[in-house]
């Protein structure tokens, strides 16, 4: 059947095509990765670091020590995937969508701080946590890119994926 060995080639040059184009997540995709890589991050960090102890000096040892801490650890290899979501996420839309909208962090952590770590949250942070909540329905609602792209990466335009 001549049909169904084009539509198989046809197909497998697709593949071989798309193998070949960089991995390019989704402007929600990321957002979710950096706030939950945020939230987590900090989250293990501060249960590492109250593992350690208190770290007051000019000497770097102590600094230098906490790393032996598995949670410390974990906890920086997580901001550093945060850190790199958020240079994906500044470099495809405006810096007044992506700060506002990622700012759901500092409500997860506030959470995670209460039940998990047994903070004590006063009324006047849940108050302000709750103001960041709003503000964040507000501003999801908007365009995430105002501004066109300048720039071209290899031969692919390099755009904003909704």
């Amino acid at each position: 059947m001549p049909g169904s060995r084009r539509s198989t080639a046809t197909l497998a040059a697709g593949v071989l095509k798309n193998q070949s184009q960089p991995l390019r997540l989704r402007t929600g995709t990321v957002i979710a990765l950096l706030v939950a890589s945020n939230v987590l991050g900090n989250f293990t960090l501060s249960r590492g670091l109250h593992e350690v102890g208190r770290l007051v000096s000019f000497s770097p040892w102590p600094y230098i020590h906490a790393f032996v801490n598995p949670l410390v650890v974990l906890g920086v290899l997580l901001l550093i995937v945060w850190l790199i979501s958020q240079l994906s996420l500044l470099s495809r839309v405006d810096l007044s969508y992506v700060l506002p909208v990622t700012s759901v962090s500092y409500v997860l952590t506030a959470l995670m701080g209460e039940f998990l770590l047994h903070e004590r949250v006063s009324t006047e942070r849940w108050i302000g946590i709750g103001l960041i909540g709003l503000g964040v329905s507000l501003v999801v609602r908007t365009v995430p890119r105002t501004v066109p792209m300048l720039h071209e990466v290899g031969d692919l335009p390099y755009e904003a994926a909704p």
